[in-house]
C-alpha cells in the first residue's frame, strides 16, 4: 500500500502538488520524503533516521526549470545534525592599502608619521588552504583557519634614506637627492584563527548572504626584508636588505559576501623599531574574491 502511495505521489505533475495546502510526507523504506513548496519553487526533501532524530539527508528544489541539490552531512562531534553550506572567512586572493603607524591601530595621514617617514603601502595575499566547522548546533557559530602567504610594500618619503644596523633602522635626510622610488618589502606567513557567525550560511541562493569573522592571526615575516632607494636625479641606487621582526601578532575583521570578502588588519606587534625607540606598527584594509565560490556560482547562475 505504501508503495503504490509513493508512486502515485510522484507520478503527480508539479501543477498538482502546488494546490496541495500542506505538506506531503511520505514514509518509504524507513525514510521520510517531503514534497514542500510556494508559488516560486519545490522542495523535495529526504530524511533518515539516525538513533532518535530523523536528519535531513538531501534536499532538491525546482525552480525556474533549474534543478539545484544539496546533500547534507552530518558531524560526529555536534549533538545535533548542522545542515549548512558555508562559505570561506577568506579570499583566494586579494589586495589591500597598509599604512605604518606608531599607535597600534591608527592610519597616520601624510603629514603626521611620527619619525616613521612612511607612505602608503600595499600587501597582495594568497590564501593556501582554509578548513571551516561549524561550533554550535545552530551552525550559525563556525571556526575557521587557515594558512596565507603575504608580499608587503611599505613606500617611504622620498627625502628620507633608510639605514640599519642588527638592532633598529634610522633615517638619513636625502632632501638634496630625493629618490623616485623608496620603499621596503618582504614575505611573510600567517595562519589565522577565527570565530565567525554564519546567519544565513547557504549563499548558493543569493549573492548578499553575509559571514562576519573576528581572528587572532600569527604572522612569520621571512629573513631579512629588502630595501630599495633610487635616486631621482643623481647618485647611486640602494638596494640591500634591512632587518625587521620575524615575528608578528594581528586581529583580523572580516565580512563575507559571498565569494567577495572584505578585511581589515591591526598589528600589535611592531613590524620593525626605530634608532630613536620608535615602533612601527602596520595596519591594513583589504578586498579580495574566494576563486572558487566565485566560478561555483556563475556556474549555478548558468554563466558556464
Amino acid at each position: 500500500m505504501r508503495n503504490l502511495f509513493l508512486t502515485v505521489a510522484l507520478a503527480m505533475p508539479v501543477s498538482l502538488l502546488a494546490e496541495v495546502a500542506a505538506d506531503t510526507t511520505v514514509v518509504y523504506n524507513g525514510k521520510q520524503i517531503v514534497i514542500s513548496g510556494d508559488s516560486l519553487e519545490t522542495r523535495i526533501s529526504v530524511f533518515t533516521q539516525d538513533s532518535t532524530q530523523m536528519v535531513k539527508a538531501s534536499e532538491t528544489k525546482f525552480v525556474n526549470k533549474q534543478e539545484i541539490e544539496r546533500i547534507y552531512v552530518s558531524s560526529p562531534f555536534l549533538p545535533t545534525s548542522t545542515s549548512q553550506l558555508y562559505s570561506s572567512m577568506y579570499p583566494t586572493i586579494w589586495w589591500g592599502t597598509t599604512s605604518l603607524s606608531t599607535n597600534i591601530g591608527s592610519r597616520e595621514s601624510n603629514t603626521s608619521k611620527g619619525g616613521l617617514h612612511t607612505r602608503s603601502g600595499f600587501e597582495i595575499g594568497f590564501t593556501t588552504a582554509e578548513s571551516i566547522y561549524p561550533i554550535n548546533k545552530r551552525g550559525d557559530l563556525v571556526f575557521s583557519n587557515a594558512i596565507q602567504i603575504i608580499y608587503s610594500r611599505h613606500n617611504f618619503q622620498n627625502s628620507a634614506l633608510l639605514t640599519g644596523d642588527c638592532h633598529s633602522l634610522g633615517f638619513e635626510d636625502r632632501t638634496h637627492a630625493p629618490a623616485s622610488a623608496n620603499y621596503m618589502s618582504y614575505a611573510s606567513m600567517r595562519m589565522p584563527f577565527m570565530l565567525g557567525y554564519a546567519p544565513t550560511a547557504n549563499w548558493l541562493t543569493d549573492w548578499l548572504d553575509t559571514q562576519f569573522g573576528l581572528a587572532l592571526v600569527p604572522e612569520y615575516r621571512f629573513g631579512k626584508a629588502s630595501y630599495v632607494f633610487e635616486p631621482e636625479a643623481f647618485g647611486d641606487p640602494v638596494e640591500q636588505k634591512m632587518r625587521i621582526l620575524h615575528w608578528g601578532l594581528n586581529v583580523d575583521l572580516n565580512m563575507v559576501l559571498g565569494p567577495v570578502k572584505f578585511g581589515a588588519t591591526v598589528g600589535l606587534l611592531p613590524v620593525f623599531k626605530t634608532s630613536e625607540g620608535k615602533k612601527a606598527y602596520c595596519s591594513s584594509l583589504s578586498i579580495g574574491i574566494n576563486i572558487g565560490e566565485l566560478f561555483g556560482k556563475l556556474s549555478q547562475n548558468g554563466a558556464f
